[in-house]
């Protein structure tokens, strides 16, 4: 290859680069037989969170054919493999943190040429990833605070643009960001209903916000409720965000009505993140070695003022997130088909593990185990719109009945695309994953939601001596 033809090859295999030992160990499990019979499985069903009886399935070249009368009580509990509705993927360690946290698909908000190299990756199977949804870049207005990374839309041929870009590379949706100006959004908008592609993303700050969640398959961060503070100076942002939830609190039945059949996808877990409060989540060394060689800097910062702040400070901020989730509980009330997704990529959101720290903040605003669970599977698949074979032979699978989002996190196997990896093969992957930030096994036990603490650590190397 000449110089710029290998550069090009780089972006495009950014994901999985060859010599990464991330990508090899994905690479490796490609190999791996499709077919099995899985005895005595009880599908867990999302709506209810009940299992049913046990049957024996049958997986056939990836497929899931047919379930056989099981001889005998259950010895395994399947749900739907799960999808992070929001992620920022940029790494195979991503890819693996979540596979060995029963994440099996994902929508990639700001999709790149390697995003959908990895989806061919999928298709061909020629390594063993989670099913990537990938949206085009963000799609935005003269007025962009993203200049590097928008298509910037002002005139017919710009918007004609976007709509070749997104049918061109096979993107799955079109994501519009904060200042996108109204005619420009209906312009897109139009353009992409008439070809069938999504419009997803940032609810336009100039768009009224009713226009654009009917115009918009799913919003994002419920910007449109409260604003974008994060385009904000930092000293600002808070106050900002107090403010405008004492303005929609007293009115939030009657705007959660316009939500029902809707797709919205809070991401609390990235908004706790931000505040650089410590109870959800500890800004720790061991978090932010796991940070992309882009993302350090940011992380960095994060840590930073995270540590520096009064306990006062950080309470205070933490207090406008259980309200954010106030206002997630009202539009679950409402009908909103609600998502899981993380922001992973932004600082100390950690693809895999903060999967669940989601969940576990949907649960705390009230969501009930089931909701939580259609949340996390089948209304994930239908915002793909992913049909039933699509989803069929990913599975994500239990030795006891999960009864609390607790219990989810670290699965005893995971079925994808057919390849079966039993709790052995997730902890070796997640080892693999660790090691190549530098860090040591045991640091971050798979399947907890923040990295072990310093204190205990040194305990249970003292009880090893």
């Amino acid at each position: 290859m000449k110089p710029s033809e290998d550069a090009q090859w780089r972006l495009r295999v950014g994901l999985l680069p060859v010599g990464d030992p991330q990508a090899e160990a994905l690479r490796a499990l490609a190999a791996r037989p499709r077919s099995h019979r899985i005895p005595a499985v009880a599908a867990v069903d999302p709506a209810t969170g009940r299992p049913g009886p046990a049957r024996d399935l049958v997986v056939s070249d990836g497929g899931l054919v047919e379930g056989l009368p099981a001889d005998g009580p259950a010895r395994w509990y399947a749900l739907p493999g799960f999808v992070d509705s929001h992620a920022h993927v940029s790494s195979a360690g991503d890819l693996i943190g979540l596979l060995t946290h029963g994440v099996t698909g994902y929508r990639q908000l700001w999709g790149e040429p390697a995003h959908r190299y990895t989806a061919g990756v999928h298709r061909a199977r020629t390594a063993v990833v989670p099913r990537a949804w990938v949206s085009t870049a963000v799609v935005d207005g003269p007025g962009t605070r993203v200049p590097g990374g928008a298509m910037v839309v002002d005139d017919p041929r710009s918007a004609d643009h976007v709509l070749n870009e997104a049918l061109g590379f096979a993107f799955d949706g079109i994501k519009v960001y904060d200042d996108l100006e109204p005619a420009w959004f209906a312009a897109i908008t139009a353009a992409a209903d008439r070809v069938g592609l999504p419009v997803v993303g940032h609810a336009p700050e100039r768009v009224p916000f009713a226009e654009a969640r009917a115009a918009m398959w799913s919003t994002e961060h419920l910007y449109g409720l409260v604003p974008n503070v994060f385009r904000l100076p930092a000293d600002r942002r808070w106050a900002v965000l107090a403010a405008a939830l004492d303005r929609v609190e007293p009115h939030v039945v009657a705007l959660a009505e316009g939500f029902a059949g809707r797709f919205a996808c809070p991401t609390l877990v990235t908004w706790r993140a931000l505040t650089g409060e410590r109870r959800w989540t500890r800004p720790s060394p061991t978090a932010l070695a796991l940070a992309d060689a882009g993302r350090v800097r940011a992380w960095t910062s994060a840590a930073r003022e995270a540590l520096g702040l009064d306990r006062a400070a950080a309470a205070e901020r933490g207090a406008l997130v259980d309200r954010l989730g106030g206002l997630v509980h009202a539009l679950a009330d409402a009908g909103a088909r609600l998502l899981v997704g993380t922001d992973c990529g932004n600082p100390f959101v950690v693809a895999g593990p903060s999967f669940h720290k989601e969940l576990a903040e949907l649960h705390r605003a009230g969501l009930p185990f089931a909701a939580l669970l259609r949340a996390a599977t089948t209304d994930a698949h239908a915002a793909m719109r992913w049909g039933t074979a699509e989803a069929a032979a990913d599975l994500v699978l239990y030795r006891r009945p999960p009864e609390a989002v607790a219990e989810l996190a670290r699965p005893d196997a995971v079925l994808v695309d057919g390849v079966l990896l039993d709790a052995g093969d997730l902890d070796e992957l997640w080892s693999v994953r660790l090691t190549a930030a530098g860090l040591a096994d045991g640091v971050w036990p798979r399947g907890g939601l923040d990295p072990a603490p310093a204190v205990q650590r040194k305990k249970e190397r003292a009880g090893a001596g």
